[in-house]
């Protein structure tokens, strides 16, 4: 071959090989340093028909065609496997779930940090209290609020002669154990381990109430209600008139209520409670640009009207066009009351381990409904006063002594023990004896309730 010749076919060569390099660098640059076609995977709280919903507004926006991503798959799992799913590198990011676990992630290191330039700009402008750090580094953020309360199916109220209850303290009046008479529930409540909706009802019951009566309460609710494993479970139940009353957000209230069945969704007086719908990204996320870039496009004006639009969530930034916003607004003014998610993040493991075992277990849930039965009929054959009722269900629910699995002496359950053993309870095997010693000296007591009720009988 001629040397003019060689020499044109490697300037072409070359020519091509510039084009293509500059292609790629292009692509690259214009999707946040990832080539196009990135799957997310997402775990999640949200249901499966609002994953569907989120999904399709995610795909179909333009910060998802900027960065390359063409697919995104949520999955709802239990709290208990996201630590190991977090460094796992089969999961991008988390979104949804209650505070005190993204706290958890973030304390053990578990999630990486945000630096997409244009999502820390957004996130230096809002409120502090929509931030988690790691030292410097910003660990997850709020992207949403909404507000917990209760549904009420007005029709099964009606069909027991029950009033409509103003506030949770209401379920300890004697008249909300009528329909274990005839084995219905009052209430359906999720397990707080399953739940992140029970997990906030559980907390902002102890706080609002205080230690000893909020336990009180909890265990009469217990005694009145069908344990469930899941929000969805209660809101259906509720929806449905299975049952009274279950712990809801406003957005699975709503839908309750659109079932036409008599739900209603109320925000209980004074006893409302504010949560942020948190996102972070997970240490071994295989795709940690797109994966901000998710947050980024969940923050950007498009996003916040989408989740207010989906899930009724209160914007964290100022943006206009979502009409019913001042509203809720007016509505949550004077039932609100001051959360601590801080305390709550301090005694989770405990009061969760606690309630499952003392309310929620299977076994001490049974003579829960024993004992509900029996005070139901010995109430209304007018062999129990109202105030013998109260009497009976303070001794109840009252926090138990039990045998300390470390020590061995005996212990009360009080805030303060709470706080001192709750970081022992990650462990499984520490969490198990917990549970354990918890679970029989409840069984030991509801059991000598049981003896002495079926006394008056």
């Amino acid at each position: 071959m001629p040397s003019e010749k060689r020499l044109a076919v490697t300037i072409v060569a070359l020519m091509v090989l510039a084009l293509t390099m500059f292609t790629a660098y292009y692509v690259l640059t214009s999707t946040g340093g990832q080539s196009n076609g990135v799957k997310l995977v997402i775990v999640t709280r949200l249901s499966p028909e609002e994953q569907k919903a989120l999904r399709e507004a995610f795909l179909n926006s333009t910060i998802a065609k900027q960065y390359g991503i063409t697919d995104v798959e949520f999955r709802k799992l239990d709290y208990s496997q996201w630590p190991d799913l977090a460094a796992s590198g089969q999961v991008d990011a988390f979104f949804i779930g209650e505070k005190p676990v993204y706290d958890r992630l973030c304390r053990e290191g578990l999630l990486a940090p945000i630096s997409l330039k244009e999502l820390v700009d957004i996130v230096a402008g809002l409120d502090s209290r929509y931030v988690g750090r790691a030292g410097g580094d910003i660990c997850w953020v709020a992207v949403g609020q909404a507000v917990y309360g209760f549904i009420v199916n007005k029709m099964f109220l009606e069909r027991y002669g029950l009033p409509v209850p103003e506030t949770w303290g209401t379920l300890m009046e004697p008249d909300y154990v009528k329909p274990l008479a005839s084995a219905s529930y009052t209430v359906s409540f999720p397990r707080p381990t399953k739940s992140g909706t029970a997990r906030t009802i559980v907390h902002g019951i102890l706080q609002k109430y205080g230690w000893d009566e909020g336990w009180r309460l909890l265990t009469v609710m217990g005694m009145e209600a069908g344990i469930v494993d899941s929000s969805e479970t209660a809101r259906d139940q509720a929806a449905e008139g299975v049952v009274g009353v279950a712990p809801a957000y406003i957005g699975y209230g709503i839908e309750a209520e659109k079932v036409g069945k008599g739900a209603v969704f109320k925000i209980p007086r004074g006893e409302g409670i504010l949560y942020l719908s948190l996102a972070a990204v997970a240490k071994g996320s295989k795709h940690p640009v797109e994966a901000q870039a998710f947050i980024l496009w969940l923050l950007s004006d498009e996003g916040q009207r989408t989740l207010a639009r989906l899930f009724y969530y209160i914007p964290v930034r100022s943006v206009t066009g979502i009409e019913w916003v001042e509203r809720i607004y007016n509505e949550l003014k004077d039932n609100i009351f001051d959360y601590d998610r801080g305390l709550a993040s301090k005694v989770d493991l405990a009061v969760t381990t606690y309630f499952e075992a003392a309310i929620a277990d299977s076994d001490t849930n049974a003579l829960l409904k024993q004992i509900g039965s029996l005070l139901a009929n010995l109430y209304a054959s007018g062999k129990l006063t109202r105030n013998e009722y109260m009497e009976i269900v303070a001794k109840l629910g009252s926090p138990l002594k039990i045998r300390d699995p470390w020590s061995s002496e005996e212990k009360t359950f009080t805030l303060d023990y709470a706080k001192e053993i709750n970081n022992k309870l990650a462990d499984g095997t520490e969490r198990d004896k917990f549970y354990n010693a918890v679970k029989e000296a409840a069984i030991e007591r509801y059991q000598a309730i049981l003896n002495m009720l079926r006394g008056k009988g």
